[in-house]
């Protein structure tokens, strides 16, 4: 099969030999081939000579015109062939020159992760550190394929943060209520992770088990968030977005969540106590097991809130939707306020 390819003449061959047969035959018929076409066409013996002349002239004039036609063809096509060939060098050149760009992007991409991560793991410097986390958010921001990655490294850097035990951040008064005392508060590194995390439109961050008592998230954008476990003892959350978020037996004491949207978010077995939830929504929110005890409910949406076992002791939740379509309706547990006794 090999040997058949190798002795097919090659295309340019054909067009030469093509070339030269097609040459040849203009000037034979240039020359005596236009008296043999007259010959064939006519009888010689009845037509005068200076008659022959004038036919083999007109044959001559058409095979000229033929081959120049043909020449004229010939050359279209070479210059469409050409322009195809140019266009695909074209193409290939901008290809070329695209994949170069690209790759030239990804190393100085590559090289300013490479320094960010150092920066990050600098143990002695808190600047240096921050100055790592926000040049993550620009890769973040830069290269849509190094998103992940930034959301990964950040969060492992969040959930890494371990707080001295000594130093409680809440405690409850001889009066029983919650009181959160600021001397836990996240460091400022981890606090600038957070603020990168909540708003770099990093949608599902986990942040497990994640210390974040005292942190500033308001207005922060943790749709999906994993936060089951996490301590945001007296976190400040007020109109963050924690749509779907999953906050299983996460220790909210104290933490301010006004405004803040908690629809379908899982809530299950979580301490709220102290809580302010003033105007949250709890739409479809799995509240089921948790502890709501001197929580502030003041106009919070609970409509298809699932509350089975919450322990809403000394709640405020006056005018809060409650009282439509929440589970159990509409009573709640242990010493309800005047309004919901009253309506019972």
């Amino acid at each position: 099969m090999t040997d058949k390819r190798r002795r097919l003449p090659s295309q340019r061959t054909i067009l030469l030999v093509a070339a030269v047969l097609l040459l040849a035959g203009l000037v034979w018929m240039l020359g005596p081939g236009a008296r043999w076409v007259v010959d064939l066409d006519v009888d010689v013996t009845k037509l005068p000579e200076k008659d022959l002349a004038t036919a083999a002239d007109a044959v001559r004039g058409r095979a000229l015109a033929i081959a120049t036609g043909v020449v004229a063809l010939a050359a279209v096509y070479y210059t469409a062939r050409n322009a195809e060939t140019a266009r695909r060098a074209v193409e290939l050149t901008q290809q070329t020159s695209t994949r170069t760009l690209e790759l030239t992007e990804q190393g100085q991409v590559t090289d300013r992760y490479t320094k960010a991560i150092q920066q990050l793991g600098d143990s002695d410097n808190l600047h240096i550190r921050i100055g790592g986390i926000y040049a993550l958010e620009r890769i973040a921001r830069d290269s849509e394929r190094d998103h992940s990655t930034v959301q990964e490294v950040l969060t492992a850097f969040v959930r890494e943060y371990a707080p001295d035990p000594a130093q409680p951040a809440a405690q409850v008064a001889e009066d029983g209520k919650t009181q959160v005392e600021p001397f836990r508060k996240v460091p400022a590194d981890v606090q600038a992770a957070l603020t990168v995390i909540s708003r770099a439109n990093m949608l599902g961050a986990d942040l497990t088990g994640a210390n974040l008592a005292l942190a500033r998230l308001v207005g922060a954008d943790l749709t999906g968030a994993k936060l089951a476990g996490a301590d945001l003892i007296g976190a400040d959350l007020t109109g963050a977005k924690l749509t779907d978020a999953d906050l299983t037996s996460a220790d909210l004491i104290g933490a301010m969540l006004t405004r803040a949207d908690l629809t379908d978010a899982i809530l299950a077995d979580a301490d709220l106590t102290g809580a302010l939830l003033t105007r949250a929504d709890l739409t479809g929110a799995m509240l089921a097991d948790a502890d709501l005890t001197g929580a502030r409910l003041i106009k919070a949406d609970l409509t298809d809130a699932i509350l089975t076992g919450a322990k809403l002791t000394r709640a405020q939740y006056n005018s809060a939707e409650a009282k439509r379509h929440a589970s159990p309706p509409p009573h709640f547990l242990d010493d309800p306020p005047k309004e919901q006794a009253q309506s019972a």
